[in-house]
């Protein structure tokens, strides 16, 4: 079972988001926290917190007037991640201005990029402005305005992507164009759930986003409507007065109950799921535990941005996800929990290796990793065709049609990595349909 094992790790990618979306909506809605970012700051916050620029105190009371203290534990976070030393700090207790985070900020820049301050001529505003770093209104930027939480953590957040870029660090991702000449379709294979060290991306996948007429997905697992989520909560339940313990051997069901008793789920709930939808949760729990985040995940964030932006069109849709794990034979549906029970270790390092060779744009050692060895058991064989054989065919299909019927409209697809690669993988598949497929990176 060695290679189903290694085959549960990569499903765990493809499927942690749409099980997050599902428990999430299950779960009893929790209140909203009175204290969060003004509009204009969320999406600053929210990237400066996936970045890991601070600590938690940073990330709460944002408008209030910080003080030295909070900007020194975002100052460190930045000399352990660009491994320099700022000796000129402020004092804990200094009231910070708007001028001063721009200063102290500056520093930081002219540190990594071994800026050479006997000629710089530049002033801490100036660099900010011809860098687009800070934003005003004809020339007016309020430095000595006392600074906010929301409005450091922006600043810091902005200085960190611009050193990423100007250092060559950002994720270089599975990405690849293709055009028949009238129109072009991007295709963007996705790690369903991350740490958070995919970010900032390359900039030729923003453009293209930003280029692109409507987005493309697996499932819109955003913003799921009721219907799907009561057909998911349906489907995942056995019936009746049936449990997860007449269907899987007694020393599978005791490690899995073991670990779901540990989270705190209670066994009215998880003895009731089905051992697919049981495996998943399990991946889940694991994955957290890993700091691997279906909310940092690369669909989640495109969706984020193309929300109320830009059309959302679905390749499948999350009803033919939930009936595709649905249709796993008994015998799959177990070895499929086992493999999650077991292989915690090895799907940790797995995605440890994904998320570096996808990063890195290497697309050769990627498919190695995951499609290195050919499935023998029968249960292994079905899980290549449903998940990988079956899917990739139709999604072919339908990007052909993209290229075919629409001349005027530019797609950016996202799918998992996965169904891009291998031989019978999308790119290789309109390659085969006579397309030139580029890969970017």
């Amino acid at each position: 079972m060695k290679l189903f094992k290694k085959l549960i790790s990569i499903v765990l990618v493809l499927t942690v988001l749409i099980t997050s979306n599902i428990f999430t909506q299950a779960a009893e809605t929790a209140p909203t926290a009175p204290d969060s970012p003004s509009n204009w700051a969320l999406w600053d916050v929210q990237m400066s917190s996936i970045y890991g620029l601070g600590s938690v105190e940073n990330y709460k009371q944002y408008t209030s007037i910080i003080k030295g203290s909070q900007f020194l534990t975002v100052q460190a976070s930045l000399e352990k991640k660009f491994a320099i030393v700022d000796e000129t700090k402020v004092t804990d207790e200094k009231t910070m201005t708007r001028g001063d985070i721009v200063n102290e900020l500056y520093d930081v820049i002219k540190l990594v990029l071994k800026l050479d301050t006997t000629t710089d001529k530049n002033t801490s505003l100036n660099y900010f402005v011809n860098e687009k770093l800070i934003y005003g209104i004809t020339g007016e930027y309020a430095l000595d305005r006392a600074c906010t939480q929301q409005e450091m953590l922006a600043f810091s957040q902005r200085v960190y992507e611009y050193l990423v870029y100007e250092l060559g660090l950002e994720a270089k991702g599975a990405f690849w164009e293709v055009s028949d000449g009238d129109n072009t379709v991007y295709l963007l294979g996705s790690v369903h759930a991350t740490d958070g060290s995919v970010y900032p991306m390359s900039k030729d996948i923003l453009i293209a986003f930003a280029n692109s007429d409507a987005v493309v997905v697996e499932a819109n697992v955003l913003v799921p409507n009721a219907e799907e989520t009561a057909y998911m909560q349906q489907l995942m339940m056995i019936e009746g007065q049936g449990t997860l313990g007449q269907l899987i051997s007694k020393e599978t069901y005791e490690a899995y109950s073991a670990i779901m008793k540990s989270v705190g789920v209670p066994i009215e709930v998880y003895a009731k799921l089905k051992p697919w939808a049981a495996a998943m949760t399990i991946q889940s729990i694991l994955m957290s535990n890993a700091s691997y985040n279906a909310s940092m995940g690369i669909d989640v964030f495109f969706l984020s941005l193309a929300y109320n932006w830009k059309p959302i069109i679905e390749l499948e849709g999350i009803k033919f996800q939930v009936d595709m794990f649905d249709s796993f034979s008994p015998e799959l549906q177990e070895a499929y929990l086992e493999g999650s029970l077991k292989g915690d270790d090895a799907s940790g390092d797995m995605m440890t290796q994904m998320l570096s060779m996808w990063k890195s744009g290497n697309m050769e050692e990627l498919e190695k990793l995951v499609f290195a060895e050919e499935a023998t058991t029968v249960e292994e064989k079905e899980f290549n065709q449903k998940l990988w054989d079956t899917r990739n065919k139709n999604m072919i299909v339908k990007i052909k049609d993209m290229l075919v019927l629409d001349k005027e409209n530019d797609y950016f697809v996202i799918v998992g990595a996965g169904h891009m690669l291998n031989d019978n993988g999308i790119v290789q598949g309109l390659i085969d349909l006579g397309y030139k497929v580029d890969q970017v990176n």
